[in-house]
């Protein structure tokens, strides 16, 4: 086997902070990656001195240190990964990875050590002697295919979002289409669903997307849910169907029939005749903002609810697809089950968003009664993307892409350069940067914050569901909507911005857009029909 990803090499782009060190700038400098009989200029770190360097943005893989001649037969230096400055003070350990290491190394030594996410390094010396580094680079392992989509607008900070929105996805396509890169490094339907959205806007059909859907199918026999949760195994269904309707691939549609049958038969099995979902064989879950605590439960009820309707609908599409019109009835049967059941709004932006995507509800009203004068509060970078589908099913585009610049610009504003497993604008109340050392009497947003699984450090700082706002700007903005591999809706918004350009990879070519307040340019490849 031949791994499929590429390294390239970083040097640190500053110094954030140093005790005790000597010659530091040493460590800015390229490194060779080689050790060398020579003598060479050398970081000094004398015992007890330490120094934090910044790479410039996250990045996926490890360090490499190169040391010189020393007498004593290994050395040894204490090595700390960190998303945010605050975490390499923090002696981590999160699972998945190891973000801490007492680094052993002989003289003339080239160590390489990390497969992880981060941005900063700490380099600490605990022995009773100067340790000598004469160079230090990341090695940056990734997929080698390069961004083929573009954005570019009047507004400097939405640019600003679908980068990091790209970088985000880019970091997590590692071995298979991960969560996070920091953690946990595992395949997730729900992380999945908003990779596969970005995945193909940004670099168009990649067998790794198809590599992970079909992982989790495998690693799922029925009637198990996907990771154990039931609203992922509704995800997987619609995830299929988004794939499908993207690239339009039968011969690979063909090869989740079995388990796409199986699994509709069994989850129409699971609703009541008065249209209640009574889920056997898994939990249910939305998102961290609404919560998972037992008076949450009312709103991941009704919002996973919701996603099995829209679940339901794709399948009878697909099924039909497949020439399989007895699963497809099956699926119409249940979907419209499924409506005899209304369950209540709630504090959930998500919950209530899904019951307008869904039919449930009226667009204007959930706006009008849930979401105007609350949003972006209450917004999560999993699923914010389709609260603001909502937002701008009602006619609020221009409202929605505001929220967009708040939420996901409230995090680049401290310093991030990819997006996060969970934020909370409360969080940016007196909140110091993630890039610098917390100043006296600002708040450490990266060590103080979260619950459960994403308490403090463990907080991801490069997710893969935060990746979705460059697909949400491609489609609601640049009015790009595929009906169809070969089909696409041209309904653009500026949403007061004053020129918008795009591109998009498809199949035989580019689709590209150039928008402003009275012109509409749109050019597709030869085969593509436009609705408009």
């Amino acid at each position: 086997m031949r791994d499929e990803r590429v390294i390239d090499y970083i040097a640190p782009v500053r110094i954030v902070a140093s005790e005790h060190c000597g010659n530091t700038q040493i460590l800015l400098k390229e490194s060779p990656g080689q050790a060398s009989t020579s003598a060479r200029p050398e970081c000094i770190l004398e015992p007890g001195g330490w120094i934090v360097l910044d790479f410039g943005r996250e990045y996926y893989g490890g360090v490499e240190l190169v040391f010189g001649a020393f007498e004593e037969p290994v050395r040894k230096l204490l090595l700390t990964f960190g998303e945010s400055v605050s975490e390499t003070f923090s002696h981590p350990n999160h699972g998945h990875t190891v973000q801490e290491t007492e680094l052993s190394f002989p003289a003339w030594s080239v160590i390489a050590f990390g497969k992880l996410a981060f941005r900063f390094v700490k380099l600490e010396n605990r022995e009773t002697y100067p340790i000598g580094i004469q160079g230090i680079r990341a090695s940056f392992l990734h997929r080698e295919f390069p961004v083929e989509a573009s954005f570019r607008c009047s507004d400097p900070l939405l640019n600003e979002i679908w980068d990091a929105s790209a970088w985000s996805l880019k970091l997590c396509m590692q071995d298979y289409m991960w969560d996070g890169a920091k953690r946990d490094q595992l395949v997730w339907m729900g992380d999945l669903l908003p990779e596969l959205f970005a995945c193909a806007t940004l670099f168009g059909h990649q067998e790794i997307a198809e590599k992970s859907l079909d992982y989790l199918r495998d690693e799922t026999p029925l009637p198990r849910m996907m990771n154990g949760c039931g609203t992922y195994s509704f995800w997987w269904i619609i995830g299929q169907g988004f794939w499908y309707r993207r690239f339009g691939s039968l011969e690979y549609l063909r090869k989740q029939h079995d388990y796409l049958k199986g699994l509709v038969t069994l989850l129409s099995g699971m609703i009541s005749e008065n249209g209640e979902l009574q889920l056997k064989g898994g939990y249910q879950l939305l998102d961290w903002a609404t919560g998972i605590g037992v008076d949450d439960g009312p709103a991941i009820r009704a919002g996973s609810h919701a996603i099995l309707r829209l679940a339901f609908l794709t399948a009878a599409d697909l099924c039909r697809v497949l020439e399989d019109e007895e699963t497809a009835l099956i699926c119409d049967g249940s979907a419209e089950k499924l409506l005899r059941k209304k369950l209540p709004l709630s504090h959930s932006s998500a919950a209530n968003a899904f019951q307008v995507l869904a039919g449930f509800r009226d667009a204007k009203d959930v706006y009008d009664q849930c979401f105007a004068g609350n949003l972006p509060r209450g917004l999560s970078t999993f699923l914010g993307c389709f609260v603001l589908d909502a937002c701008a099913k009602a006619g609020h585009w221009k409202e929605a892409l505001e929220y967009m610049r708040q939420y996901w610009g409230g995090m680049l504003s401290v310093g991030a350069t990819s997006f996060w497993e969970h934020f909370d604008l409360n969080w940016l109340n007196d909140a110091g940067r993630i890039d610098e050392l917390v100043p006296e009497g600002k708040h450490d947003i990266h060590g103080e914050y979260g619950e459960g699984c994403f308490k403090s450090y463990r907080n991801s700082f490069c997710h893969g569901w935060g990746s979705m706002p460059a697909e949400w700007l491609t489609r609601q903005v640049c009015g790009i909507d595929f009906v169809d591999s070969r089909t696409i809706r041209f309904q653009p918004d500026l949403c007061g911005l004053e020129w918008v350009e795009a591109s998009i990879p498809v199949s035989g070519g580019m689709i590209r857009v150039h928008l402003t307040a009275d012109k509409q340019e749109l050019s597709v490849p030869d085969g593509f029909s436009v609705i408009q």
